[in-house]
């Protein structure tokens, strides 16, 4: 099978280097490398034209953001695996074999999505994303986030989702269930993707073996970025309200209601205003597009054969519990390392 490395970049010129030339060393000729360019002014065309002439070009006038220009990039690729790459990453040297040997092997037809284990660039023995577990109030949490890496788990495993920033995907069952959500922009949409395959009866592998090193809010700016949290959340109530069955997307709304209330009160607390104004904005976006939402949420759910149990009794969706429990710790463990930024 062929595969075609994707890498994402919007005036990032200064990440690229670093970037490109660990994935050459990994990749070699195996596989075909390439860079969406989301219209930048800063140089990164001609930078890559000159230094990496290897690497092929799909450029954009504008920046349509992380999933529009996806999934216009994997149709204009015709390689059998497609590969999505953040630019502010270096990959390891054995990153690129095992990330795609469980879907080029074929020993089991429904593996459809590898993600690799993600540490963190500037603190490398701590783990940014060794997979990740769907939330029943929309969007997914990192398993092990901020935690020291204690090097496992070591063997691939099913996880709720893979993270964006390194995700092989088989091209055509891409296409098949429709890419990335572009309403999301950016955020949660790898959430969204791989929790629409699992409903679809498709597989999501942790390959822990495929390791890169993740300069962590390098390109969408500081946690409590407006910008952020009001995509953020727009995208995680989106997620809930197209995915979840109708028996527990009414529980879902309830508690995603709780807990935005309680991020509320939250920034309240520590003095910060505009992020409370975004995570109104954001629900109020749903409100105002909540057919849309109802018109996507009817085609995920008319290919559904996976119910939501099956996601809950095998460890690929949190519970209510587990999920509260992971942002109170988070809550400190952010402040700690994500206001470095």
């Amino acid at each position: 099978m062929t595969a075609a490395v994707l890498v994402l970049n919007c005036n990032g010129r200064s990440l690229l280097e670093e970037c490109l030339s660990s994935v050459s060393a990994s990749v070699g000729r195996r596989a075909n490398v390439y860079v969406i360019d989301n219209g930048s002014i800063d140089g990164s065309l001609e930078y890559v034209k000159k230094c990496f002439p290897s690497v092929r070009l799909i450029t954009f006038s504008r920046n349509l953001g992380f999933a529009a220009a996806y999934n216009e990039a994997v149709r204009q690729v015709d390689e059998d695996i497609v590969i999505f790459l953040n630019n502010d990453v270096e990959v390891a040297g054995n990153w690129f074999d095992p990330l795609v040997e469980p879907i080029e092997s074929g020993s089991d037809q429904q593996v459809a999505i590898c993600g690799s284990k993600i540490l963190l660039y500037y603190d490398r023995c701590r783990v940014n994303h060794a997979g990740g577990v769907l939330l029943p109030v929309g969007g997914g949490i990192d398993i092990d986030f901020l935690k020291p890496d204690k090097g496992e788990p070591t063997r691939p495993q099913f996880v709720g989702s893979a993270c964006g920033a390194s995700m092989a995907v088989k091209r055509g069952i891409f296409l098949d269930l429709g890419g990335f959500d572009e309403d999301f922009f950016a955020y949660f949409e790898d959430v969204d993707f791989c929790w629409r395959a699992w409903l679809a009866g498709y597989k999501v592998m942790l390959v822990p073996a495929s390791i890169l090193y993740h300069k962590f809010g390098s390109t969408s700016g500081p946690y409590l970025n407006p910008k952020r949290v009001y995509v953020g959340e727009r995208n995680r109530v989106q997620s809930l309200l197209k995915n979840l069955e109708t028996r527990n997307v009414l529980v879902g709304i309830f508690v995603s209601g709780v807990y935005s209330i309680i991020r509320i009160l939250r920034y309240l607390w520590f003095g910060e205003a505009r992020p409370v104004f975004a995570t109104v904005k954001a629900n109020w976006w749903v409100l105002r597009n909540i057919r849309l939402i109802l018109k996507k949420r009817h085609l995920v759910q008319s290919r559904r054969v996976i119910p939501d149990r099956f996601l809950f009794s095998h460890g690929l969706m949190a519970s209510y519990y587990q999920g509260l429990r992971e942002f109170a710790r988070l809550t400190t463990a952010r402040q700690k390392y994500l206001s470095r930024e």
